[in-house]
């Protein structure tokens, strides 16, 4: 009996032989027979709104962008004709095809195409449906389907799982040719997923880094980071020969593991703990300087990093201005460990993250019950969680006329009152603040109160942007590199064409074009297109450095003119070490004229 055959049969009388076909298919017929699925449907009836698959293409750009790159290099493996790839969602919602014209086009008529769903629920017995319930790879063959419009078609498919084993995805291939070797198509598939969870886990473990290392107010030094399973992060450079091979272990698998030698920190992420920091205690010689971020080659940057070391010795409140992204937090972050408070802790509020309300109780804290939605046992403010230590506020110009009172109160008598309590507490601590903002400009506006402005303007810095320092992204993409353990041929083209954009969102929006830039071409180098695409899909506005050259060459010879061409006074006045202003002067040919 043919499978043709078995299907009227079991779709007239609900009669089977199981013997005749596979185990999955007889399953899956049950299962479609179970939940009403109709044999006899010529289409796919449901698919998701335009809006909701616009955002879940743009959620998984990124999977997408691997899976495409994964066929394109596996494609050899494939012993298919006229093949149509197709990614769904773990769902069952197309995301994505590509293939034959005339497999497409067959495919558009059933209305297997981006935003359908298909899953068995929804069009009866497919591979997609059976690999995304079941996790397993499979190939369903014509009459195997159990609903009419998929007749047509032979379909292998495979789950795609993340670095945490978790289905996110599934992949496909389907034609309307006989499939000679479907042992070699799943092979090829299960490749592709193997490869594709492979990157994914990457990205989520540096991501996880990212986000420890962050939550991390100590310097990463002789320290293991440790998950919430108990599993090995990632360890610090220093103790890397002492624990080889530790990542992935759980922590009381290593060797040379001794609790009573390790300080523990927990790690917190907005109040929820991520995970555990082990941090060796053992006496060592302190560096005279401790920096974070790059090292940076920039002279106007080591300007900047000598006057932050200055202020760092001191007690006073430090203001730096900057860009967004240009490193303010790591700014306050080396103020900090460089600071006589290094041993207490560094405290980060973003003002301008939060409304004027949830400000006030961030900061001074409330008693229990004190409001609705309150937390029973009350809540620490992040000023007495700085006590001792220091409290970093970013963006501190968009805070309220009503919160600069209570932050100058503060400032005036070391004090704080909770929210819904009448105890006052006093408070001891470094203030540190940022802005990306002229906070001169603000207060001559009547946006920002002036005695205020005083108290937090003792120290001023101005943090240069990443187009004032070109040197850096050499370093920037060295280190990057190092971070992924990936160092392509090619990566020299990276920082030479980085140079031409002007950046705006400074190390930020770089960093984050060179993660999409590891993740789209791990192996294959770019073209240049390739790389601005790359650049200008991160950006807000982009800018190359051309735009800006004329700008920077007139306000140099202004300058020049404004001093008769001296050039220590020159230097001066536009805030540039003197050799920077020689190597301009040699880059835009200005001619040196003494009168």
């Amino acid at each position: 009996m043919s499978t043709k055959e078995l299907w009227h049969t079991y779709v007239q009388s609900s009669q089977i032989n199981q013997e005749l076909l596979p185990n999955h298919i007889v399953e899956s017929w049950e299962y479609c027979m179970n939940h009403d699925v109709n044999p006899f449907s010529r289409q796919g009836v449901e698919k998701v709104s335009g809006s909701a698959l616009r955002t879940q293409k743009k959620t998984w750009a990124y999977l997408i962008n691997i899976v495409k790159d994964e066929i394109r290099r596996l494609n050899e493996f494939f012993y298919i004709k006229k093949p149509l790839f197709i990614l769904t969602d773990k769902n069952g919602v197309v995301l994505w095809r590509d293939g034959h014209e005339e497999t497409r086009h067959l495919a558009n008529e059933i209305r297997f195409s981006e935003g359908s769903i298909w899953t068995e629920k929804a069009v009866g017995t497919n591979a997609i449906g059976i690999s995304l319930r079941t996790l397993q790879s499979v190939t369903v063959e014509r009459f195997e389907h159990f609903a009419e419009a998929s007749h047509p078609f032979t379909c292998s498919s495979t789950p795609i799982l993340d670095g945490n084993n978790q289905v996110v995805a599934c992949l496909n291939v389907s034609t309307m040719e006989e499939l000679v070797e479907s042992g070699y198509t799943l092979f090829a598939l299960k490749m592709i997923a193997k490869n594709v969870q492979q990157r994914m886990a990457e990205v989520q473990l540096a991501e996880q880094k990212e986000a420890f290392l962050e939550a991390l107010n100590l310097p990463f030094e002789q320290s293991i980071l440790v998950g919430l399973d108990g599993k090995v992060l990632s360890v610090s450079d220093d103790v890397k020969e002492l624990l080889v091979g530790s990542e992935g272990k759980t922590i009381t698998e290593l060797a040379t593991f001794n609790k009573n030698r390790y300080t523990k920190h927990n790690l917190y992420q907005q109040e929820e703990l991520i995970g555990f920091c082990y941090q060796l205690e053992t006496k060592k010689l302190e560096p005279s300087f401790i920096s974070f971020g790059i090292t940076s080659q920039n002279e106007r940057y080591q300007v900047f990093l000598n006057q932050l070391s200055q202020a760092a010795k001191s007690d006073l409140p430090i203001h730096i201005y900057g860009e967004t992204g240009s490193g303010k937090e790591v700014s306050a972050k080396t103020i900090h460990f460089n600071s006589c408070r290094q041993s207490g802790k560094l405290v980060a509020v973003n003002c301008g993250a939060l409304s004027e309300n949830l400000l006030e109780s961030e900061l001074f804290g409330y008693a229990p019950g004190a409001f609705t939605g309150a937390k029973l046992s009350g809540y620490k403010g992040k000023i007495e969680q700085a006590d001792n230590g220091t409290l970093f506020l970013d963006e501190i110009d968009s805070m309220s006329k009503r919160m600069q009172v209570a932050l100058l109160r503060t400032l005036e008598d070391k004090k704080i009152t909770p929210i819904g309590s009448d105890q006052e507490i006093s408070v001891n601590f470094r203030l540190v603040t940022a802005s990306n903002k002229n906070l001169k400009e603000l207060v001559n506006q009547g946006k920002f109160r002036e005695d205020l402005f005083y108290r937090l303007y003792v120290v001023p810095l101005k943090l240069p942007p990443l187009r004032k320092r070109q040197e850096d992204f050499e370093v920037l993409v060295e280190t990057f590199c190092d971070k992924k353990n990936w160092h392509p041929i090619w990566k020299n083209k990276i920082s030479d064409l980085s140079k031409e954009f002007e950046w705006e969102g400074n190390i930020r929006e770089f960093h984050n074009f060179l993660e999409r830039l590891y993740l789209y071409f791990p192996t294959k180098e770019p073209t240049r297109d390739e790389l601005i695409e790359l650049i200008a899909i991160g950006s807000i506005k982009i800018n190359r450095m051309e735009e800006t050259y004329l700008d920077e060459r007139v306000e140099i010879i202004n300058a020049l003119e404004s001093t008769n061409y001296h050039l220590s006074q020159t230097a001066e006045k536009l805030n540039m070490a003197r050799s920077t202003l020689y190597r301009k002067i040699d880059k835009y040919q200005i001619e040196i004229i003494r009168r």
